[in-house]
């Protein structure tokens, strides 16, 4: 105060308007641009939004782009508008494009013009007095010209000075976690549950099964118990019908059985996809037909961003998994306990994506892509011991469902005691001093994988070069 002219508003769309015409670029000038640009993952864009993401991101001769969120839009524009000029941007933005397979598709194009972060404040729940509060994680990024000036990480009220920040907003390289379809680590393989592909008659609510095996107890021969993500995490119960190949003649002897197999048939012989047209020839089955000779696995492929841990399950050979959960079928129990770890959850937020504000669990991202170092059998076998002692824990309140287990703000004491002991032998395996952080965790882990990736290079051109030689011999 006093009020005095402070210069020109413009009022339009940031993603039409050219910024040079509202904000000039001459000479010396320090321009600032600072914003908080819309939040809208690319599934929920309008026609309009999507005009603007295609008119910026075709401007720019980008091919990839259908998959990022609205908000990158204004990191494009803003990189492009910024380079070689002395300029400065920040935005508040959602933290999934610095997850996923939004950080390869928006990052490189920023990189690859000399524009970097020069500073980044770590993820916290957007929160203000709107009616409709947007409820969503959020980061704040600033983007300069590549400069050996300092740059900051920010947590809070803390401050920390690094050489470099990547596009995870971690003080490693430049590197870009890719999925993959092989594990890098020596980890066991991670697939998905049964798909039923238009065999919904093929599963069964409680009331249904127990009406049935209350008829006629031979139809129990052909129903096992169904495990998807709703009733790992809140106990519901599900069956399914469940028939081999070799027994098929004797379930369509049952009333009941045959009816559901004829909707099957007409299901998939009504659809026009041509491979569900083929399973009519299988009316009795799942597309998928995986189980498990022991024990399973199991894992939700979505899970709140609240819980301290993965909620991970442990089925028996009597039941059948679906599609809604990642399962590794016949595993030694200790990949329960690297699997349950707080580190492997920090490098699942880091890489692998989100549905919403829930995280998302897929193999190809958080479980192939995730270091783990080589074990001596003895530590191998402490994990074991640690997964056993989460378990009992887990029975010790078997009157609450897993999500409530896992609940941050109930999750009994003695489960919590049990997980903690858990991350301290995981990381140890590691290194034998303790971590001080998350962010030196994640850093650790971002080192390993770039050491890992590299060997795995090394060892394909060595094997590529021996193969080569021996062709030359024959």
């Amino acid at each position: 105060m006093p009020l005095t002219e402070a210069g020109k508003i413009i009022i339009g769309n940031a993603c039409r308007i050219d910024w040079e015409e509202v904000c000039p670029k001459n000479g010396d000038d320090e321009i600032y641009i600072l914003g908080n640009p819309p939040y809208l993952g690319s599934s929920l864009q309008n026609r309009d939004q999507k005009k603007d993401t295609i008119s910026i991101f075709t401007t720019y001769k980008i091919k990839k782009y259908k998959s990022l969120d609205y908000i990158s839009n204004w990191f494009i524009k803003a990189s492009f508008y910024l380079r070689d000029f002395n300029i400065k941007c920040a935005f508040v933005t959602t933290d999934s494009i610095c997850q996923g397979q939004q950080v390869e598709l928006l990052w490189p194009h920023i990189e690859i013009i000399n524009v970097e972060i020069f500073f980044a404040h770590n993820s916290f729940k957007w929160t203000n007095n709107a009616k409709s509060n947007a409820g969503v994680s959020v980061v704040i990024i600033g983007l300069r010209n590549f400069s050996k000036d300092n740059k900051y990480l920010l947590f809070g009220s803390l401050s920390k000075e690094v050489d470099n920040i990547n596009f995870y907003l971690n003080s490693s390289k430049n590197i870009i976690v890719h999925k993959r379809s092989k594990v890098l680590s020596n980890l066991p393989i991670m697939s998905y549950g049964n798909k039923a592909v238009y065999g919904e008659p093929l599963i069964l609510e409680k009331e249904e099964f127990l009406s049935l095996v209350n008829s006629n107890v031979e139809y129990k021969k052909f129903l096992k118990k169904l495990i998807g993500a709703k009733e790992l995490l809140d106990g519901k119960e599900r069956w399914c019908i469940w028939v081999s190949n070799a027994n098929y003649e004797e379930a369509k002897l049952l009333p009941e059985l045959a009816k559901r197999f004829e909707e099957v048939k007409s299901l998939r012989l009504q659809s026009k996809d041509l491979g569900a047209i083929q399973l009519a020839n299988r009316p009795y089955q799942f597309r998928d037909l995986y189980s498990t000779k022991t024990n399973s696995i199991v894992i939700p492929l979505t899970t709140s961003e609240r819980r301290l841990y993965i909620p991970i399950g442990f089925t028996n050979s009597d039941e059948i998994l679906t599609n809604s959960v990642s399962v590794i079928y016949n595993s030694d129990p200790s990949f329960l306990g690297i699997l349950s770890s707080s580190i492997h959850l920090l490098w699942v937020k880091a890489v692998g994506g989100k549905l919403e504000s829930r995280i998302r669990y897929s193999s190809v991202m958080c479980w192939n892509t995730f270091p783990f170092p080589q074990i001596s059998t003895q530590r191998k076998n402490e994990i074991t011991q640690s997964v056993f002692r989460i378990l009992e824990e887990r029975e010790k309140h078997s009157d609450k469902t897993l999500a409530q287990l896992y609940d941050p703000d109930k999750m009994p004491e003695g489960l919590r005691e049990a997980h903690r002991i858990n991350d301290i032998i995981i990381e140890r395996c590691y290194r034998s001093t303790p971590f001080t952080s998350d962010e030196e965790r994640l850093e650790y882990l971002f080192k390993l994988y770039e050491k890992m990736i590299l060997e795995e290079k090394e060892q394909g051109t060595l094997f590529a070069q021996e193969k080569k030689t021996r062709k030359k011999k024959k």
